[in-house]
């Protein structure tokens, strides 16, 4: 006890000095003590004094990040007071200028009901988490009869993401919203959150080609429909990424068409002069349903006959080159305007040169270093940088499926490794921002990584005298993480601030084996700041599109309770995943509140 006692000692003088950092003036003081106290705290290792503490019946500090020199304190004088010591008076307590433990959790429930509604509480056993759910561009329409079912859900948060629609459907959004909110009192109005994109590092165009489509199967035969058409008709274009789908949709000529007749059979010979055949097996109208027996490649040159008839395929149009990257296949991502395209190879399929695409963001790509990692599309493609030749880099695949993946358009870029110093406020974010100034109640700011980026969007809103909108940062790249005490401390500096752990990117740029632990620090930090957090990406997502969540989706719902907000997106099936999500949320709260667990009676073996 003694021992313990000893090293408790110590550290109350180590966070003594904090006191010094911060300024009376500040506007939330004592936040801002309490992160830096907790900073001091986790710059060295505990864990034997917190195995000395467990033993002795006592807190072992893991509980103690959001009032950490109370817990401090309330330990030493335990110690001291089971050894016959004097404790701490409250006199010299109140001239510490100390945060007590249940101040602590009254400022933490004021700030979480500042953006997102809902009724202060201090109590030690009450926790809320509000529901966000994700407005489709569709929302408004049919006088917004989707929100106003998604509101009487128990929805507290809107999200509007300015990356899709335009000012108009916004507003139609938020009046919808707004028009709600007339029958609700001051704690059960919806809040509208609006999510600024951010700049956008993405893939660029792909040329477009005249490659041969292939349909049919080689395994079975494959239903086809036949439409009537003239000259003219381009209808639905035979797609190769998309002719999975049965049955395959080709337009012939109106004259050929007119000669059809059930059981007929149509010849066609492919590219490579393979016959196949088309037996007509129904006709209707303007259409007739038939099946192949063969996998062919059709071009605009291809020609189906019938008795000494022939007709071309008329809905065949310019496709993108499909760009299908294989393991240890070379790719160059440049910064130049240029359009993406496929490798070129010789007659013995050498590479003559790689795959291209373009990089939207300008400015980005010199940063790179050689062994550097990049990730396109979610992570469904992984590549390491080989060769940077300053506004363009050369890269080998390491992530890729067995059998190619395909690199699309407008799909983002991550570079995990490389500090992107890029502003997180565009030009298009400030006219945006602008735009939903009258109708916001918080602004979230995308790719924020340094609280410069903060104080960039606090100023906007000076400059606009709206100091009563919140600020929430997007924590979604690498560098973000390691930037977090400055972030906080610069949302400190606004009286309405949240931070949000964008799961999706950031794990790309911590690493998915990474993510567990990067979010857990995240919440203990925004703890400390008394700083409310967003829980957002893919939660509950099997549930929203198919009305069936996995088993680890309904753990990692249950997970996000620990956060002052959870972030749906948008799906077919909302209604029933916010009810779901509700009750498991109600379930956790009974017997947790953020990381202490609540010893409440189990009923589950009575």
């Amino acid at each position: 006890m003694e021992s313990a006692l000893g090293e408790i000692e110590v550290l109350r003088k180590y966070l003594l000095a904090a006191r010094d950092e911060v300024g009376s003036e500040h506007p939330r003081t004592q936040s801002l003590l309490n992160l830096n106290q907790y900073m001091l705290l986790r710059k060295k290792d505990h864990t034997q004094l917190q195995e000395k503490l467990f033993h002795l019946s006592l807190s072992s500090l893991g509980r103690s990040y959001a009032h950490v020199a109370a817990s401090i304190d309330t330990l030493y004088d335990q110690l001291v007071s089971s050894l016959g010591g004097e404790q701490i008076s409250a006199e010299l307590m109140a001239e510490f200028h100390h945060l007590s433990i249940s101040d602590a959790i009254t400022i933490a429930s004021y700030n979480s009901q500042a953006l997102f509604g809902g009724k202060t509480s201090s109590k030690l056993s009450r926790q809320s988490t509000a529901v966000m759910v994700t407005l489709p561009s569709h929302a408004a329409q049919n006088s917004g009869i989707l929100i106003h079912q998604l509101a009487h859900a128990g929805v507290n948060v809107f999200r509007i993401n300015t990356a899709h629609d335009d000012q108009h459907v916004w507003k139609e959004m938020a009046d919808v919203i707004r028009s709600i909110n007339t029958e609700r009192n001051a704690a059960d109005k919806i809040k509208i959150f609006v999510d600024l994109a951010g700049p956008k590092i993405r893939t660029g165009v792909i040329q477009e080609v005249e490659h041969p489509i292939g349909m049919g199967s080689k395994s079975q035969e494959k239903e086809i429909i036949l439409h009537c058409g003239d000259g003219e008709t381009r209808g639905e274009s035979l797609d190769p990424f998309t002719l999975e789908k049965i049955p395959a949709q080709m337009i012939v000529d109106k004259k050929f068409f007119k000669k059809i007749a059930k059981r007929d059979a149509l010849h066609i010979k492919d590219v490579n002069h393979k016959k196949a055949m088309i037996t007509i097996r129904e006709v209707r109208g303007d259409y007739a349903k038939g099946v192949i027996h063969k996998k062919i490649l059709i071009n605009k040159k291809t020609k189906l006959t019938l008795n000494r008839h022939d007709s071309k395929p008329l809905n065949l149009q310019i496709q993108k080159d499909p760009i299908r990257l294989f393991m240890d296949d070379l790719l160059i991502i440049t910064e130049k305007e240029v359009e993406g395209k496929s490798a070129l190879l010789d007659e013995n399929k050498n590479v003559l040169s790689p795959a291209i695409i373009g990089c939207s963001l300008k400015g980005t790509l010199s940063s790179l270093n050689i062994g550097e990692k990049v990730f396109i599309d979610d992570g469904k493609i992984g590549l390491e940088v080989v060769e940077n030749n300053v506004d363009s880099v050369t890269c080998k695949v390491f992530i890729s499926k067995a059998g190619g993946t395909l690199l699309k358009e407008e799909k983002g870029i991550n570079f995990p490794n490389t500090y992107i110093k890029t502003p997180a406020l565009t030009p298009n974010d400030k006219m945006n921002a602008l735009a939903v100034l009258e109708f916001a109640d918080s602004l979230s700011l995308s790719f924020c990584q340094s609280g410069e980026d903060v104080r960039d969007l606090q100023q906007l809103l000076r400059e606009n005298n709206r100091l009563d909108i919140g600020i929430i940062t997007k924590i979604e790249t690498q560098q973000a993480v390691s930037s977090m005490p400055e972030i906080l401390k610069q949302l400190l500096e606004w009286e309405k601030s949240g931070v949000m752990i964008a799961r999706g990117d950031l794990a790309i740029e911590v690493g998915f084996e990474n993510l567990a632990y990067i979010q857990e620090a995240l919440l203990d930090i925004c703890d400390a700041a008394h700083i409310p957090v967003i829980w957002a990406t893919q939660v509950l997502e099997s549930m929203m599109k198919n009305h069936l969540p996995s088993r680890a989706e309904v753990t990692d719902a249950a997970m996000s309770g620990r956060a002052e907000c959870v972030m749906l997106n948008k799906g077919a099936f909302a209604i029933d995943t916010i009810d779901v999500l509700k009750r498991i949320l109600h379930d956790m709260h009974s017997i947790s509140k953020k990381n202490r667990q609540l010893l409440k009676k189990e009923t589950l073996w009575n």
